[in-house]
């Protein structure tokens, strides 16, 4: 027969946790879910906003890039508008919906259909956004609305600047003369532009054209 001391000693053995313990657990183990989720959640932000820079970052990239292969291949070919009036190859600062409107060339031609390598874009800038339109032919009919892209938000200001024979640099093209008229047999040697951006600063890009 088992003595009063063993007993003791056996339900000793037996006894599970106490109420103040359990409580104890409990509250270690929410400490640490808490800690566990708080670091969870900044990585999941932290992922997020890598996410949203990569994005930037390649919206940036491309526009640029859009940007360039245009003012890279400006070529010196006038048109007609939809009114009949001449205009020269770079039009800018007389405008007030356009920042700038050229001709172009280098139009992809995968299937060599019978049409121009040339093309006529523009940029303007609506609200905090660059636009880029671009007209399915040079010479323009009454009722035909270019292609609207826009290709960079967060923007809060352009700049262009035009570099001409002499040296001199002008924020319109073509330049005035003395008398007011447009100088429209003026050499174009040189395109600036100045992107200003919200979370970038300025991006600023020469372009000589030949």
């Amino acid at each position: 027969m088992p003595t009063v001391k063993h007993r003791s000693a056996t339900l000793q053995q037996q006894r599970g946790f106490t109420l103040l313990e359990l409580l104890i657990s409990s509250i270690i183990f929410a400490i640490m879910a808490i800690m566990a989720y708080g670091g969870l959640n900044n990585v999941i932000k932290n992922s997020e906003a890598s996410k949203q820079s990569l994005a930037r970052l390649q919206q940036v990239q491309q526009s640029v890039a859009i940007i360039s292969r245009d003012f890279s291949q400006i070529i010196p070919r006038a048109i007609r508008d939809e009114y009949g009036n001449r205009q020269p190859y770079v039009v800018a600062g007389n405008n007030i919906d356009q920042l700038v409107e050229f001709t172009r060339g280098g139009r992809v031609n995968p299937a060599r259909l019978r049409r121009s390598s040339l093309l006529r874009v523009a940029y303007q800038v609506d609200e905090d956004k660059l636009v880029r339109l671009q007209w399915p032919q040079l010479d323009r009919a009454q009722g035909v609305e270019p292609r609207r892209t826009e290709i960079l938000d967060g923007l809060e200001e352009v700049r262009l600047r035009f570099l001409n024979k002499q040296g001199k640099w002008s924020e319109r093209w073509p330049p005035l003369n003395n008398t007011g008229n447009a100088a429209g047999k003026q050499t174009l040697y040189a395109i600036e532009i100045v992107l200003e951006l919200e979370d970038w600063g300025k991006i600023r890009r020469l372009y000589a054209l030949n």
